[in-house]
């Protein structure tokens, strides 16, 4: 399976897929320092890492978030509640979750590395052959593959979605139950109907950055309380879908696609459905 990115060729990205740079500093637009809380410290830290060049960079390609003059005409003629708007909070951390999907994974960086170990390490415990170690995971080798990388070198196929393809691979295996999770990756490792799972998953990350940058996860963000929630709730709902289909169909790598269009079209159309899905 390749890799397929749904809105035309990925966005620039900051640096080579890989390559080392200095540790970003923290960012210093508030008086502590932090813009976003999260529960998990790694998230934490690394949403709150310096990326006002990246965020001003792709300000420019963000369609901007405001109801139509026809839905504002429906609403008050049908007495419906009023569309709602982008606020500050919001239109902020959809520049950053933009601006992280043109970021390359980092080897300098400890954090971007533990959420990679942490999803491998939870994968690689639930593959069925026990033919990779949970304890040992150097950064490159043929043991990324067992857990759906497409080569030796995880990074490289984060050059579509960014670290923001990490986050999410990181989130649906921190955040899975346990009994899904394994389901998952045993499917995943069932020939001839196996499929490279974390290749999937970085497909449906860059299918939501596409809607992301295009404005159509508002509902979503103000439903769940922000977009990172939106994302990781309809991403995971996504994967849950893909698996079943992919289960009941019988399908194999070259079914692959029109899954994940089938998918695109669901968060067209129906993402409340999917958010009461997850």
């Amino acid at each position: 399976i390749e890799l397929r990115f749904p809105d035309g060729p990925p966005t620039s990205q900051t640096s080579l897929p890989g390559s080392v740079h200095p540790t970003r500093p923290g960012s210093a637009g508030t008086a502590n320092g932090h813009y976003f809380s999260d529960p998990d410290p790694l998230l934490e830290e690394i949403l709150n890492e310096d990326y006002s060049e990246e965020m001003k960079a792709v300000a420019s390609t963000m369609t901007p978030v405001q109801p139509s003059t026809i839905d504002i005409l429906v609403s008050r003629c049908l007495c419906r509640p009023k569309p709602h708007l982008e606020s500050h909070s919001l239109k902020r951390e959809r520049n950053l979750l933009v601006a992280l999907s043109t970021v390359s994974y980092c080897n300098a960086s400890t954090s971007q590395w533990a959420l990679l170990r942490s999803f491998y390490s939870s994968i690689a415990a639930m593959v069925p052959d026990h033919s990779i170690s949970v304890s040992e995971c150097p950064r490159k080798g043929s043991h990324w593959q067992v857990v759906g990388f497409q080569g030796s070198d995880p990074a490289t196929d984060f050059r579509g979605t960014g670290i923001l393809g990490l986050i999410q691979l990181y989130c649906m295996a921190k955040n899975l139950p346990e009994g899904k999770l394994a389901e998952i990756v045993h499917l995943s490792r069932k020939e001839p109907h196996d499929f490279p799972l974390a290749v999937v998953g970085i497909n449906i990350t860059a299918i939501l950055i596409t809607k992301l940058r295009n404005g159509e996860l508002l509902e979503s963000a103000v439903t769940t309380g922000g977009y990172l929630k939106a994302m990781n709730k309809l991403y995971q709902s996504c994967i849950l879908l893909f698996c079943k289909q992919w289960r009941e169909e019988n399908c194999t790598v070259k079914d692959c696609q029109q899954i994940l269009n089938r998918l695109a079209l669901l968060l067209r159309n129906s993402q409340q459905t999917l958010l009461n899905s997850s």
